[in-house]
């Protein structure tokens, strides 16, 4: 029999660190975020990292205020309603969500997929069979699904050790290659070198840092599980992001570094930038194994996105707004096992629409690598789109409860959202077929999403503060 509700205390602070670590996925720095940077920003890629950091911050301000004052599984949507007391728009922010929490398992499974290939070819010259990236892709949805079935306890455990392996290792092989590079210099932090303009800078963030870092904020639907979520849930969101910020413009320094100015656009074009690298200052046998590190991060990180995915169908479910079953807890493994199977069947669906034609059209290497920039930019886009819907919501709470600070409330979330703008402007002012395939994707998708909402308008609002509504009830 089903029980009510997501147990409760089960995850401390370095647990939400670590799912929040994990989400951001360290290794992608070794694997994609460092090919997609350096293809769109050329030696200015570091600074992308910077930038990306600095934005993520005045972006978490009013995630860091909501997280104080809402415990729900619903996340970002329950903080919209939180502060606007809008069904409308909360529940259209809540389909938008879904399919950014979506997308890094779309992303993940696609470049586990697309690295077979890409390893056997750059360090072996081995060309495998076109049908084992999709094997592997399918490969990785189905573990996801198993393990986010187990429990979440389960999930942040396997993401403690293998976060903690990515830091040791990848960590190892950026300090030799700065240590031993002739190459080293402070143009990689100078927007002017960015080969690609400013569009192919800010390209560079969308589908680099941006996609990385994105994975700060899914954390949020863990918050009824975490012990003393109010004060749990801010302190990790902020250490996630300072550990990684540090972290992946160090890497993505060195990679810049380890080769000269003029062998860039050629070392991005062979799609294993970091492994080459590597693989010239520390050895093959050492390349190898940081990228056997950084694979097990690949797989690891869409267990965060994962579970987040699950608990927007659970809340919503819960909410009336999506059918009952889905807000079922399993009453051994504590997790909301219907969700997963939805979370699977969606996730399948979409790696094989998008990779099997392009792949059809482009050839195996080429066509997973337009899936994991396509799904980046849809990811890209529609977290940056429930941000700003997060961002300007704040001042209305914080105006109702009187706590409105204008420099905090309004300024700060303000400059967040006017950096996303900017950023989206030159995002699709520069992309390029098949990536601009990303933009009616989240069109339609929002369009949906937004007819939805209004459609379910009048379904009564549930509580947004489930610890709220507990206190209440005792």
């Amino acid at each position: 029999m089903a029980t009510e509700s997501l147990p409760r205390g089960v995850l401390g602070f370095w647990s939400i660190v670590f799912l929040s670590v994990v989400a951001i996925f360290p290794g992608s720095i070794y694997i994609i975020s460092s090919t997609t940077a350096l293809t769109f920003a050329g030696e200015a890629a570091p600074l992308t990292f910077v930038l990306g950091t600095a934005l993520m911050f005045f972006n978490v301000i009013a995630v860091y205020i909501f997280s104080t004052k809402v415990v729900n599984a619903g996340g970002f949507y329950k903080f919209v309603q939180k502060g606007t007391g809008s069904a409308v728009a909360s529940r259209a922010v809540a389909w938008d969500q879904f399919i950014a929490q979506m997308c890094p398992v779309i992303i993940s499974s696609t470049v586990f997929g697309w690295l077979i290939p890409v390893t056997a070819s750059t360090l072996f010259n081995v060309t495998l069979p076109a049908f084992l990236p999709f094997l592997a892709s399918i490969a990785v949805i189905v573990y996801v699904f198993l393990l986010s079935y187990f429990g979440i306890r389960l999930s942040a455990l396997i993401a403690m050790a293998v976060g903690a392996a990515q830091f040791i290792f990848i960590t190892a092989a950026g300090i030799i290659i700065v240590a031993h590079t002739h190459y080293n210099t402070l143009g990689a932090f100078n927007i002017s070198n960015s080969s690609g303009g400013l569009s192919g800078f800010f390209i560079g963030m969308v589908t680099g840092p941006l996609t990385a870092y994105i994975g700060y904020s899914a954390v949020v639907h863990f918050s009824e599980e975490a012990k003393f979520s109010k004060g749990t849930m801010k302190k990790a969101i902020v250490t996630s992001i300072l550990i990684a910020g540090v972290f992946e413009t160090f890497m993505m320094y060195a990679i810049t570094v380890g080769v000269p100015r003029s062998d860039l656009s050629s070392l991005a074009g062979t799609y294993a930038p970091a492994l080459i690298v590597t693989d010239r200052f520390a050895g093959l046998v050492f390349a190898l194994v940081v990228l056997v590190i950084a694979l097990l991060g690949q797989i690891t990180s869409p267990l965060t996105f994962g579970n987040a995915a699950e608990r927007i169908l659970y809340s919503l479910s819960r909410d009336g707004i999506l059918p009952e079953f889905l807000s079922e807890i399993h009453p051994r493994y504590r997790s909301p096992h219907k969700a997963s199977i939805v979370v699977l069947a969606f996730a399948l669906a979409a790696i094989l629409l998008t990779q099997v034609p392009l792949v059809l059209h482009y050839g195996v290497l080429t066509g997973f690598f337009y899936a994991v920039v396509i799904w980046a930019t849809v990811l890209t886009v529609t977290n940056l789109i429930y941000h700003v819907a997060v961002n300007q919501s704040l001042a209305f709470l914080t105006r109702r409860l009187r706590e409105l600070s204008v420099v905090k409330h309004i300024v700060g979330p303000t400059i967040g959202s006017a950096f996303i703008v900017i950023i989206l402007y030159y995002t699709f002012l520069g992309i390029a077929y098949p990536f601009v395939l990303a933009a009616p994707i989240v069109a339609v998708w929002d369009a949906i999403g937004i007819y939805f909402a209004y459609r379910k308008r009048k379904v009564p609002l549930g509580e947004s503060d489930v610890e709220t509504a507990a206190e209440q009830a005792a």
